[in-house]
């Protein structure tokens, strides 16, 4: 088959997810987090995937992401996690979205707005414990609560939430986190405020940190089959939900002492058989990698030969009998051989979230669904 294609799995997506949710217990909620395209993956069609089984939000970090998937016709209420309140409250209010706030200025134009329309907004409140990014101070608290109980009838603080740093691996600096944030639910619930929801944990804390789920967890790269930190075993019973194929358009000698591709980075040290697979960095690999991954094909690893191009690269094929039109898996399985994200990622001195965002967005790689 002559096509270079990204295979998504809706239905692994959806068995991690119900997985995931086996693992936290039914009493809490699971927010799936279908931001940058759902991890690469589609985030409508992920969202449609999931729409009978998710509880009550989707979550998106920026308004644009929430207006595509109402757009696509998910209705269900959505989160959106960081860029929320910035010059778009007309959109959040128009297409019924609930924004993450931060920041005391966008807290008092939502207010504003609100007045406007005589409408009561849902909002989730950030607080920062320790990532040192976004969110409010515990100190915030006293003007928070000003504004909230005199505002009452135009914000409904729905949920407060936190992040965490490295709840994949620094128990330390996590029991910090939540102890921070559990300091500031106590202070938020002593002005009289109690949210629907409290959330803090990641996929790293939902694994690790069961003291942390509280009422609701966000479920990001573990939806899509991965964990945050390479896992000796599998706990949460997820797999990889993406892979990516192409096909030998070449195929030839090189000789020995001859080099392939640009510089050249890799002379032959023997007579050999190459082949060039269309698939480049334009397409979502990493020259870094040049020289170092291997792919699968029929059911055997081939070593890449030479600087990965813009729109090809070469591997080695010595030792597989293969044709020009022939499969090759970048990324995926076959009877005996796998090469995943995490893979990929080590190779490119980088982590398994980064390769699922940019393997395949290219136009030129068809998206198919199974």
């Amino acid at each position: 088959m002559y096509e270079v294609r990204q295979e998504i799995n809706l239905k692994t997506i959806r068995e991690n997810f119900l997985n995931i949710q086996s693992y936290v217990g039914n009493e809490i909620e699971v927010i799936p987090v279908i931001k940058a395209d759902a991890y690469g993956h589609g985030s409508s069609a992920v969202a449609l995937a999931l729409k009978e089984f998710a509880k009550n939000y989707f979550a998106v970090a920026c308004t644009q992401e929430a207006i595509s998937l109402r757009k696509n016709n998910i209705d269900k209420n959505i989160i959106v996690l960081s860029r929320a309140g910035f010059g778009d409250i007309e959109d959040l209010y128009n297409y019924n979205l609930t924004p993450v706030v931060h920041d005391l200025s966008v807290l008092q134009n939502i207010i504003d707005f609100s007045k406007s329309k005589k409408y009561r907004f849902p909002i989730h409140i950030k607080f920062n414990t320790g990532m040192n990014r976004i969110g409010f101070d515990q100190a915030d608290l006293d003007e928070i609560a000003k504004l909230y109980k005199k505002n009452k009838d135009y914000i409904d603080i729905v949920g407060v939430m936190s992040h965490f740093s490295s709840s994949e691996s620094d128990y330390q600096r996590t029991t910090q986190q939540l102890n921070a944030f559990e300091e500031i639910i106590k202070s938020i619930k002593s002005f009289g405020i109690d949210p629907r929801y409290y959330h803090i944990s990641n996929s790293g804390a939902i694994l690790n940190h069961k003291s942390a789920h509280f009422n609701a967890v966000r479920a990001g790269i573990a939806l899509y089959g991965y964990y945050p930190k390479i896992q000796k075993d599998n706990p949460m019973n997820i797999k990889p939900a993406m892979s990516i194929k192409s096909f030998i358009i070449s195929k030839h000698h090189l000789k020995k002492g001859e080099g392939i591709s640009y510089g050249p980075s890799f002379v032959a040290d023997y007579d050999m058989q190459v082949a060039i697979v269309a698939f480049g960095y334009a397409d979502g690999l990493f020259r870094v990698m040049s020289n170092k991954f291997n792919v699968i094909v029929n059911d055997k690893l081939c070593k890449s030969v030479g600087t990965i191009c813009m729109d090809m690269f070469a591997i080695d094929v010595s030792s597989v009998d293969v044709k020009v039109g022939d499969e090759v898996i970048i990324m995926g399985e076959s009877n005996t051989c796998k090469i995943d994200a995490d893979d990929l990622a080590l190779l490119s001195s980088t982590i398994n979230y980064e390769i699922l965002t940019n393997i395949g967005k290219s136009f030129r790689v068809k998206r198919v669904y199974l």
